[in-house]
């Protein structure tokens, strides 16, 4: 499990990603795309990051959960977006972090 992120949202981004086809172009250029891999079940990482599909109610929950998260001490946006990308990775991500933030 990753630190105060509650399992049925991980099992959401893994289950969302078979929908994008952004993911899906790629995963068809996998051999091109030396950072981004799947896994044993066609989960897309990149490196140790597990890619977060362009859904922006999905991005919600994620930051939301990150950020009331108890091990996370209400973060301002540069510890939220260290913290989240030891985990995750979605293009605009330090962006939608910094938004996230400044709207609480």
């Amino acid at each position: 499990m990753i630190a105060g992120i509650k399992p049925d949202l991980i099992s959401r981004i893994k289950e969302a990603q078979k929908e994008d086809s952004e993911i899906w172009t790629i995963v068809e250029n996998l051999d091109k795309q030396v950072e981004f891999h799947l896994d044993d079940d066609h989960v897309l990482w990149q490196d140790t990051r597990l890619v977060v599909h362009n859904d922006a109610s999905l991005r919600e929950d994620l930051l939301t959960e990150a950020h009331s998260s108890p091990f996370s001490v209400h973060p301002g946006s540069t510890k939220m977006y260290h913290d989240l990308k030891q985990h995750f990775w979605w293009s605009g991500m330090k962006r939608d972090v910094a938004m996230f933030v400044s709207k609480c």
